[in-house]
């Protein structure tokens, strides 16, 4: 879900900067999650427009490919890609390879622009690449001058949940979170449980919430007698894993908010009680959506990093969160920060083209506009958008 989210998010953006009609090929597992964006019309393709059954196929990639094509183009002089006058395929997913990532240059957009169908395939986050290219930028500065919350706008405009979807968030948020003087959220994904179990990163989470973001109150083992004064927090978990809602909730239930804190409840909740990702069904992708929207709701933000999941949450929020570290870090490193945080609240490009490096030609001094982008904090080979240069 967080995938789809980023990368139609970025493809909305560039069919606005190419005066393009945006049309989406949601399959099963995506329809009925969110509203049309668009007044008096719509984003969706007709289920009954068979040829993308076409589009899907390898035989399709080799003949419409744009990196195919600019790659027999340099193999054959002859051949020109402004022969290709009605429909081109842009890959622009994890695994693109050299030539799809041509697609990342000025004389190839000029190639592009008079092509009337572009059929994208996307599953990350490449808009902010797309203000590195001059024949973006100045409209781009234009649309965006606070470039630390570019996929915010967008997605408050693009991404509206539809009516059984909103009607599950309003609700448990009323239920539970509302109430509260505050709301923080935990998003929470365990890559490898069989090396690095919720056991072995639980207290880690810990040291993250409670000493080093302070953002939920310690602790003490001695039961409290005295009625306190303070906060009320309401703390919301997205995980595959319960026992870290299990934890928390019997944590906090059982044992006493420590002496001088600032805090005067603290309660866990849940919505969805999922185990396993299942990206192609349609009601776990409504649990999904509705996870990252209650979470979008918090005052505070602790996800794990390079989650996609994550980056949509807090991106949602225009919340900077802060990062839970690879369980390795913790395993290398058990006396570094458990957590860190985060600048702004723009995702990371995490796959992006290799071949240029504009914070590295920057420090060569190279020629041109300063690059928006910074290295990302939770993936540092990544890149992210940044009102300042940061190295």
């Amino acid at each position: 879900m967080g995938n789809r989210m980023l990368a139609l998010s970025s493809a909305f953006l560039y069919a606005l900067l190419t005066d393009r009609v945006l049309l989406v090929d949601f399959d099963p597992s995506m329809r009925g999650l969110f509203c049309e964006p668009f007044h008096n019309s719509t984003w969706l393709l007709p289920q009954e427009f068979t040829f993308m059954d076409r589009v899907k196929s390898r035989e399709f990639k080799e003949v419409f490919s744009l990196g195919n094509l600019l790659k027999n183009q340099n193999q054959n002089q002859n051949q020109k890609l402004a022969d290709v006058t009605s429909l081109l395929q842009l890959d622009l997913s994890t695994e693109y390879n050299d030539y799809d990532k041509l697609f990342y240059r000025d004389e190839t957009q000029e190639l592009v622009k008079n092509v009337p169908w572009l059929v994208l395939k996307s599953n990350q986050y490449f808009l902010p690449y797309l203000f590195l290219l001059p024949c973006f930028r100045t409209e781009l500065d234009q649309l965006f001058p606070d470039k630390e919350i570019v996929f915010h706008h967008l997605a408050r405009y693009l991404f509206n949940p539809s009516n059984q979807a909103w009607g599950r968030i309003t609700r448990f948020y009323d239920a539970y979170l509302a109430r509260a003087e505050q709301r923080i959220g935990l998003q929470i994904r365990v890559l490898d449980p069989e090396n690095y179990p919720p056991s072995f990163i639980l207290p880690h989470i810990l040291r993250c919430i409670q000493d080093e973001s302070r953002i939920l109150p310690r602790l003490q083992r001695n039961e409290a007698t005295t009625s306190r004064i303070g906060t009320s927090k309401a703390v919301f978990i997205a995980s595959l894993f319960t026992e870290f809602y299990s934890e928390l909730k019997d944590m906090y239930w059982t044992r006493p908010i420590a002496d001088g804190e600032e805090t005067a409840s603290v309660a866990v909740y849940r919505a969805s009680h999922e185990r396993n990702q299942e990206s192609y069904s349609n009601s776990h992708n409504m649990n999904a959506l509705v996870d990252i929207y209650l979470l979008s709701m918090c005052d505070f933000l602790v996800t794990t990093q390079v989650s996609t999941f994550g980056y949509v949450a807090f991106g949602l929020a225009g919340v900077s969160p802060w990062f839970l570290k690879d369980p390795r870090d913790y395993e290398r490193n058990p006396s570094e920060p458990a957590c860190h945080r985060a600048v702004s609240p723009e995702p990371c490009f995490q796959f992006h083209p290799t071949d240029y490096d504009p914070i590295a030609a920057l420090h060569r001094g190279a020629a041109g506009p300063a690059p928006v982008i910074m290295y990302c904090e939770d993936a540092i080979w990544g890149f992210k958008l940044a009102n300042m240069m940061s190295f």
